[in-house]
């Protein structure tokens, strides 16, 4: 990883102090070496939240749950690093940054959160990053991820490869392209901390979470880790509802399976995933504009939720009936590729699975559960009584707890 200058006189004010930061990193990036995935590219900043002003912001998301109340005040950066497509080629991607103003404490060794947002769509329109922009409200991810930032977790939460490239689509539940960029939003944050004086940082404990697709994305983090990133420590993995199993998604919760269809079909060619096998005439012959033209909200309530409903009879008969393996092979070959957290990564887990669950069933969670500890990893398993799929704010506490549960356990790596 190229290097940053280390900031030594920082002028009074945040936005100066984020100014002079990203003029820093720039002339890093002048000197005459190749681009590395992590490397930092640019960095923005765009405000300072008070605590009051994040109580206000994250209320909404803990509507029903008892709301955490912020201890620090945010300040909040667009960072660009680099990355790399699951072709090869190199890419540009974006993380939201939440960093705290930790005042006067002593240095310390902080819990670095880096969160992937749930299933929003492929195209560039349903970026999560545009969320609070369009007031729309998937999921109200940049409120959760600035709520654990106000109780002093730096947070991240970055944009999926694909997001904000006119040449590309989001690379739906892709697992390589999701730990590719969850690693390199971590690397890169790590380097602008380390190089940029933020006081009251000593080191990070480093944290990949996710909500649905995001836990596919965390728990593809875990599994790429020792290859793709081998300088970088996670201390934990933190899933909320993790769509993990793609076989089991098609069965439980298959109106999310066009876009995977869609996008697997472009990864991999029509020979191996034909969307025509697959989905119901009704829905096969416009696929392509379907589900380019909206987003996850509409596409739910596009698609039947009801497997025999989307999918042609017989595709339908051999999913239920556990024979996609032997009736669809090129279709099952894929689903089982990105299949994410079986890997033996040995990353300690905390899974947060809601009772009420309709997008994972509680036996496929604790099936989930049963083979990660098979793996190696210790699985912290927490169930909400009358939680649905979203468990983020039933468990906010309980996550706080666990991140800080070890005490100085990181900040040794790359």
């Amino acid at each position: 990883m190229r290097s940053i200058p280390t900031l030594i006189a920082r002028p009074a004010g945040t936005r100066a102090r984020a100014v002079l930061l990203g003029a820093l990193l720039l002339v890093a990036l002048a000197a005459p070496l190749a681009a590395a995935p992590g490397d930092v590219v640019s960095l923005e900043f765009e405000r300072r939240m008070a605590p009051a002003e994040i109580d206000g912001f994250v209320a909404a998301l803990f509507a029903g749950a008892p709301a955490p109340k912020a201890v620090y005040p945010v300040d909040v950066y667009w960072l660009k690093f680099e990355s790399v497509y699951p072709d090869g080629v190199a890419t540009v991607a974006q993380t939201q940054v939440f960093i705290p103003d930790y005042g006067d404490e002593a240095p310390a060794v902080r819990p670095l959160y880096a969160f992937g947002p749930g299933s929003t769509g492929v195209i560039d329109a349903c970026r999560p990053s545009r969320e609070h922009l369009l007031k729309v409200f998937w999921g109200r991810y940049r409120a959760h991820t600035i709520a654990h930032a106000g109780q002093g977790s730096i947070g991240l939460m970055p944009d999926y490869l694909g997001f904000g490239d006119p040449e590309r689509d989001q690379y739906y539940m892709v697992a390589e392209a999701e730990a590719a960029v969850m690693l390199d939003a971590i690397r890169a944050a790590k380097a602008v901390v380390a190089r940029g004086g933020f006081k009251g940082v000593a080191g990070t404990r480093n944290y990949v979470a996710g909500f649905s697709q995001g836990g596919h994305a965390a728990f593809a983090a875990a599994d790429r880790l020792a290859e793709y990133a081998p300088g970088l420590r996670l201390d934990g993995v933190i899933g909320y509802g993790p769509s993990c199993d793609l076989v089991a998604l098609f069965r439980e919760f298959p109106d999310v399976a066009p876009m995977i269809l869609y996008t697997f079909r472009n990864l991999y060619g029509e020979d191996e995933v034909d969307p025509d096998l697959a989905l119901a005439d009704k829905f096969a012959p416009t696929l392509d504009r379907d589900v380019t033209r909206q987003c996850v909200g509409s596409m739910q309530s596009y698609y039947p939720i009801d497997p025999r409903k989307l999918f042609k009879p017989a595709f339908a008969e051999a999913l239920l009936a556990g024979e996609l393996e032997e009736k669809y092979p090129g279709i099952y070959r894929a689903l089982e590729a990105n299949k994410t957290g079986l890997a033996g990564h040995g990353v300690p887990v905390m899974i947060c699975q809601g009772t009420d669950d309709i997008v994972v069933y509680g036996p496929t969670q604790d099936a989930f559960v049963a083979a990660l500890r098979e793996a190696g990893s210790s699985v912290d398993y927490r169930v909400y009584e009358g939680a649905r799929h979203d468990t983020r704010q039933a468990a906010f506490r309980d996550v706080q707890e666990w991140m800080n549960r070890g005490g100085d356990t990181g900040g040794n790596d790359d």
